[in-house]
């Protein structure tokens, strides 16, 4: 498997594993932003409140749970060397740590290659595609693709994350994790998508369990100097066919009242 693929697996449940301890909300934003000449960044963002980092696994053995065990569960080396950047986790002023990973990308291409490595063909999300057309005078984006959570949170799992929790990608059974905390799971894990494109932004908020929810959003940019030149050409072409047509009725006009044809007012 992909290393940064699992990584980003690693992102997402982490966070939730703690918030499940502690019957916690979980929130994860993935967000693709593209910007005018089609390059972005892919952004994936996981938070929890202090009582729930207080329940990740203590993977350094310091006796505390806290960022760093957060961060060594997320294994951020993989994603570093798989040219990811790795904030620190942060606290922000309604108490919630987050930690963001974020990839660029130069052209639609490169971005659909990072997409495919956030759960890959069987996981959450499927398909995720930028696109790019160049019609006259103006560039039009689109993401398209398939958020399916139908499988819960397994669909962000993997092989080695539940060598870590004991064979178990979630840390514990599914059922068991909603009879001690009381909570379908759907009411503790929060699932963001935004599409930010050129004039437009979208976001979608499927629930675990959902049926699929197919992901469509465009955005255009303007090219105006193209644009004006070619209206300005077309005034002046439809300016010259007045012309042309006006001086035509004028001889027409001219030659009915009887005047002269050219050619006799010369003899």
């Amino acid at each position: 498997m992909d290393r940064s693929r699992a990584s980003v697996r690693r992102l997402v449940l982490a966070v939730f594993l703690a918030a499940a301890a502690s019957a916690c909300q979980v929130r994860t934003v993935v967000t693709v932003d593209v910007a005018d000449d089609g390059s972005g960044t892919v952004e994936v963002a996981a938070g929890l409140d202090q009582d729930a980092l207080s329940k990740v696994p203590d993977l350094d053995d310091n006796g505390t749970s806290d960022a760093a065990d957060l961060e060594a569960l997320v294994r951020t080396d993989d994603l570093l060397a798989a040219g990811w950047k790795v904030d620190t986790p942060s606290r922000h002023p309604d108490g919630t740590t987050w930690v963001t990973v974020t990839r660029p990308f130069g052209t639609p291409e490169e971005a659909n290659q990072i997409l495919a490595q956030l759960t890959g063909p069987r996981g959450a999300l499927k398909h995720l595609h930028v696109s790019r057309r160049d019609p006259f005078g103006r560039t039009q984006f689109g993401l398209s693709g398939l958020v399916d959570l139908r499988q819960g949170l397994e669909a962000f799992g993997d092989d080695g994350l539940a060598d870590d929790l004991e064979g178990n990608p979630l840390g514990e059974d599914p059922a068991a994790i909603e009879k001690r905390t009381g909570q379908p799971l759907a009411d503790s894990f929060r699932f963001k998508l935004v599409a930010r494109l050129p004039g437009h932004t979208r976001s979608w908020s499927p629930r675990l369990g959902d049926p699929p929810v197919r992901l469509d959003a465009d955005g255009t940019v303007y090219h105006w100097p193209a644009l004006i030149l070619a209206l300005v050409a077309a005034v002046c072409a439809i300016a010259l066919v007045l012309l042309t047509v006006g001086r035509a009725l004028q001889r027409a006009t001219g030659r009915a009242a009887g005047e002269p044809a050219p050619s006799d007012a010369k003899r």
